[in-house]
């Protein structure tokens, strides 16, 4: 069962309970994006509705089995009061939700910052709702995993069993409030409380920070942690592309990677032509379907069955998704 573990959702219209500050609207990262995506000219109201209609059908005609969409939660002040100020980007548990219902196939990933006044409270709705895991950004959300007053919230994550997707080391999409609160060391006393921790790009610094990386931290935990994975989510892309060979060329590190896409983060294939040859990356380009394009790009690289099913072991997936492995109903109509 293959799942990308790690899909963007864009939320922009408040009243589907969702926030982007004039920041990231109105820079070039925005128009590069809704452009990318074919909707530059769609009224921005129209922006939520149009890209989860896309979303729909990109992964309704893949080949993938599910496809884990991210909620992203706001940044909390002391009190635990939602920080409209410090937030640049929020979408809602309840939106992320209500866009899986359009697809047997999405998979509702939500997001809680241990720092808000409900949080619990939040972790048991959810729960129940089902979502398959929790997604956290720390250093744009303002959380600093460590920190000893959440130890009760991580071992509750444990507890109803859901997996923490934490972005580590270095963020560029979203404005960070604190850098350092992705450093994956951050994520130790999470691991001690028995969270399955994925850790989003195996702490890769990405291309633009080659002076600091965290990547050899992340694979130094392996050896420590039984519970921390990493996703090669991103990969496919001009901003981390190299990270992808060194998890290939680490056997402990292959066999605790899932597969995922960070998309909307455009696929690059002609940064493989080294390795793919030029003939075979113009092959990949030409795929329309972005889920498919990041998935057939990761199997020319070399990446294996095993890391491309490893997602449906980690998620706390439903159980009649579960059962519905591929191929049953014919299996069953024989």
């Amino acid at each position: 069962m293959i799942i990308d573990i790690h899909v963007h959702l864009i939320g922009l219209n408040p009243e589907n309970g969702c926030h982007i500050s004039p920041r990231l609207s109105s820079g070039m990262l925005y128009h590069l994006l809704t452009w990318g995506l074919g909707l530059g000219g769609v009224d921005r109201a129209q922006v939520d509705e149009v890209y989860r209609d896309q979303l729909v059908t990109w992964a309704e005609n893949s080949e993938l089995d599910g496809v884990g969409i991210l909620a992203f939660d706001a940044v909390y002040d002391d009190l635990g009061h939602y920080d409209h100020e410090l937030t640049s980007y929020y979408v809602s548990n309840d939106f992320c939700f209500q866009v899986c219902e359009y697809s047997e196939k999405l998979l509702p990933i939500a997001s809680i910052n241990p720092r808000r006044r409900d949080a619990f409270d939040e972790l048991e709705r959810i729960s129940e709702m089902g979502a398959v895991a929790l997604k956290l950004l720390p250093n744009s959300q303002g959380i600093d995993p460590s920190n000893p007053r959440f130890g009760s919230f991580w071992r509750r994550v444990a507890e109803v069993g859901l997996p923490l997707i934490s972005h580590t080391s270095f963020e560029h999409t979203v404005p960070a409030l604190e850098q350092s609160y992705g450093a994956p060391e951050k994520l130790r006393p999470v691991l001690d409380q028995g969270v399955t921790v994925i850790a989003a790009h195996c702490a890769g610094s990405g291309v633009a920070h080659p002076f600091q990386e965290d990547f050899d931290t992340w694979r130094s935990m392996l050896d420590d942690h039984p519970n921390l994975w990493g996703d090669i989510s991103a990969m496919a892309s001009v901003s981390r592309f190299p990270y992808i060979h060194r998890v290939l060329d680490d056997e402990e590190a292959r066999r605790r990677v899932v597969l995922g896409s960070d998309f909307p983060v455009p696929v690059a294939p002609m940064v493989f032509s080294p390795q793919l040859g030029w003939s075979k990356a113009r092959e990949l380009t030409r795929i329309d379907n972005p889920l498919q394009q990041n998935l057939e790009v990761f199997r020319a690289l070399g990446v294996d069955e095993s890391i491309m099913n490893r997602g449906a072991e980690l998620l706390r997936l439903p159980d009649p998704f579960v059962s519905e492995e591929p191929g049953e109903n014919e299996r069953n109509d024989e």
